[in-house]
């Protein structure tokens, strides 16, 4: 018997739809036999925001390493959804303990780690891969980089004054940590929309899709408090724009208590609303107001004109778009990568400054 084990189409552990379909018994007469070339781990397990836009490296692979290769992504279960539409990847693997068995047995061609945290550094160490870029598990207890590509975004990490004195876009550094040609690649991400929950959203809230919808996000993740912009500025554009836009407040778990504060305000999505669910809503969005975060990412992916407010982290290491706005605060050197929560900071972008950017799109 034989069976075609480097295959693209060969499972492993039950028979391939090409057998079931042609009727074979094995691959003696396949024509539809194809070999694997390289065998490609990628690891990222999170934040969403770097998942998404670490999409763009996908086509990037294919250009370098052609069409027949195999593109496995380790990821957390929560950011699976960022990848279950890509026609880029073969295999998507969650985190677990399972898989952590897995990668001390299965053998692939290149590893591109592109986390400097544990545990993917950790996970980085035991691959066995013929090729490694991007970054491991060092003795001394921190990340090393496997080649000197990836030094450049390591060394940003380490230290506040290179962060600010590189003007690189994190795509340009993750191109050059992983040794891939950088040309401004698109995002691959390409969000599921629920049709349903979307009508049943329009019609609660007296929506239509011709309406000139704008969406403000109020939220971020935890680690960067000063992210968001501070709700009672919120307000002030609301009541300053409300006659212009159909006005949309945009949120997550984190952000429950915001909404029942601004309810009255505006719509307000479901903020326990699953990412499917929100990636719906955000589809009907014809602006977008938000600050550094997810969100901003999934707008880039949807190329929303979107308006973008930069606080505390850097906003040249978002690449520029023609459909992006960028406000950055005039605190910004000030709170630089501050972890903290700063009431002036979040106050010192006005709502006048962002009326200006939507009157220029």
């Amino acid at each position: 018997m034989k069976f075609n084990r480097d295959c693209k189409s060969f499972p492993g552990i039950y028979a391939c739809e090409i057998m079931k379909s042609e009727g074979y018994e094995d691959c003696s007469d396949c024509i539809f036999y194809e070999p694997i070339e390289k065998k490609i781990l990628i690891i990222q397990l999170g934040a969403m925001g770097d998942v998404v836009r670490s999409t763009s490296i996908l086509s990037a692979i294919k250009e370098k390493y052609g069409k027949n290769i195999k593109i496995a992504w380790l990821t957390s279960e929560e950011c699976k959804f960022f990848l279950e539409n890509s026609q880029h990847i073969d295999e998507i693997l969650v985190y677990s303990p399972e898989i952590y068995l897995r990668l001390q047995q299965e053998n692939f061609d290149i590893l591109f780690n592109l986390e400097i945290a544990s545990p993917a550094t950790l996970l980085a160490n035991i691959v066995n891969s013929k090729e490694k870029f991007g970054y491991y598990f060092d003795k001394d207890g921190h990340p090393s980089a496997f080649n000197k590509g990836a030094e450049t975004y390591l060394h940003a990490a380490f230290s506040d004054h290179l962060n600010r004195k590189i003007r690189k876009s994190y795509q340009e550094m993750i191109f050059e940590a992983l040794n891939l040609d950088y040309r401004k690649q698109d995002y691959s991400f390409k969000p599921k929309i629920n049709e349903k929950y979307l009508n049943n959203f329009l019609e609660k809230n007296n929506l239509k899709k011709g309406d000139k919808i704008l969406g403000i996000n109020i939220g971020a993740a935890s680690r960067f408090p000063s992210k968001t912009w501070h709700l009672d500025r919120v307000k002030e554009l609301v009541n300053k724009i409300k006659n212009d836009y159909k006005i949309v407040l945009l949120g997550g778990p984190n952000e429950l208590t915001k909404q029942e504060e601004l309810k009255k305000f505006a719509i307000t999505n479901d903020f326990n609303n699953t990412l499917e669910e929100f990636c719906s809503v955000l589809s009907i969005c014809d602006i977008l107001i938000t600050g550094d975060s997810l969100h901003l990412h999934l707008a880039i992916t949807m190329k929303k004109p979107t308006v973008a407010l930069f606080f505390t982290t850097p906003p040249w290491q978002i690449e520029s778009y023609a459909f992006l706005k960028i406000i950055t605060s005039n605190l910004l050197h000030d709170y630089y990568m501050s972890d903290q929560y700063h009431e002036d900071l979040t106050k010192s972008i006005s709502p006048e400054e962002v009326i200006e950017c939507l009157k220029s799109m």
